[in-house]
């Protein structure tokens, strides 16, 4: 287990599972949220759209790249995976919703699952990343 979390397939695999569970969370806020973002089809719905999707999109070209033996890709990879899964679950705990003082929802629905979710596999993703840009920078 410890080789597999140390080589180059294990963190991409990381990164990936990180990835989706970013995008699980991105929908479960879609679902929920996108009625207090103005009316459906507005300019600022499709600009977060193509905000979001872009950043998926990044991740999966960072990952494409980190296979091919980038050491760029790991680094977008890492910045990602630190950005929007890690960055997010914790500002969903000490920014948007603190669990003592947010009610209603976002317990009924899931929401806390996808959160712990993103702060595991993104805490494990950033970590065998980092591990594999170490290798890459001593190997090189």
């Amino acid at each position: 287990m410890k080789n597999w979390f140390l080589s180059l397939h294990g963190a991409l695999t990381l990164s990936v599972i990180a990835l989706l569970t970013f995008l699980g969370r991105l929908f479960l806020d879609w679902r929920y949220e996108s009625q207090l973002m103005g009316k459906a089809g507005s300019l600022q719905e499709a600009i977060n759209v193509l905000l979001f999707l872009s950043f998926a999109g990044g991740w999966v070209w960072a990952m494409l790249a980190a296979i091919r033996d980038s050491r760029r890709g790991l680094i977008a990879c890492l910045i990602f995976a630190l950005l929007l899964d890690l960055g997010f679950a914790f500002a969903m705990f000490f920014l948007w919703c603190p669990p003592a003082s947010c009610r209603g929802f976002p317990f009924n629905s899931g929401l806390w699952r996808w959160t712990w979710a993103q702060l595991v596999f993104g805490l494990a993703a950033a970590i065998a990343l980092i591990m594999q840009i170490r290798q890459k920078k001593a190997t090189t």
